[in-house]
Order: structure tokens, then sequence, then C-alpha cells
């Protein structure tokens, strides 16, 4: 009993570690296709952002930092529609967009061990610039 307790906190750990990111891709090519149906609006991107994150039932143990993409963030739930709204609106603004149109989520997960589940997050849009006056 206590070996296979040790040997589940080892797998455990282990997936902490390659567990926990967070996104942001951009597609700018469009193929001449316009995100709106305002002519005068300037199309910049479509933008996905996704995070997801390892959990021990609802307690996050590492899941992906939606303020540093690219990073983890240890025992700090961000797999959430709220903060991955967050980060896609957030490139939107890099991007120079005014705007950011049609937003669309997705949540998901998955029961690896009796306790443990991986929770994700997608959240997609497409980011316009208003016309300047």
């Amino acid at each position: 009993m206590i070996k296979n307790l040790i040997l589940s906190a080892f797998v455990a750990a282990g997936l902490a570690f390659a567990a926990g990111c967070a996104s942001t891709q951009v597609a700018d090519d469009l193929s001449g296709q316009k995100l709106t149906l305002n002519p005068a609006a300037k199309d910049v991107a479509h933008v996905y952002a996704r995070t997801w994150g390892f959990y021990c039932l609802w307690i996050p143990i590492v899941t992906g930092d939606t303020e540093k993409p690219g990073s983890s963030a240890w025992f700090t739930d961000t797999v959430n529609v709220k903060c991955v709204t967050k980060m896609l609106t957030a490139k939107s603004k890099e991007l120079k967009a005014t705007n950011t149109l049609d937003i669309k989520s997705n949540t998901g997960g998955l029961w690896i061990m009796p306790v443990f589940f991986i929770n994700s997050v997608e959240v997609s849009g497409n980011a316009v610039a208003a016309p300047v006056k």
C-alpha cells in the first residue's frame, strides 16, 4: 500500500513537471477574407489562446501562466475562461487591434488517476482595428 502511494506521488510529480502550459497563436494570413462585416475596419488577425494544468482533485498543482505565456504557475488556478480570455485580448492589443470580436471558448479535462486531473481551456477571437477618424 505504501509503495503504491509513493509510486503514485512520483508519477504525479513527474507529470507535474511536464504539465502546465499557456500559449497563443496568431493567424494573420487570411487569404483575402474579412474578419468583420464592417468594411472600414482593418483586419489584424485571428487569435487563439490555450492553457492547461495538472490538478489533484480541484486543487491546482501546476498550470500555464496566462500572465507570461510559455511559463508555468504553481498552485494557481489559471485554467479558466476569464484568465485565458484576458491572455487572448492582451495578445490582440499587442497586435495593435482595438477590438476582439467573435470570442469563443471551450473547456475540457481528463482524469489520469483517481485523484489527478488535467484541465484545459481554449479561447479564440478575431482581432480588428477600428478605422482612424
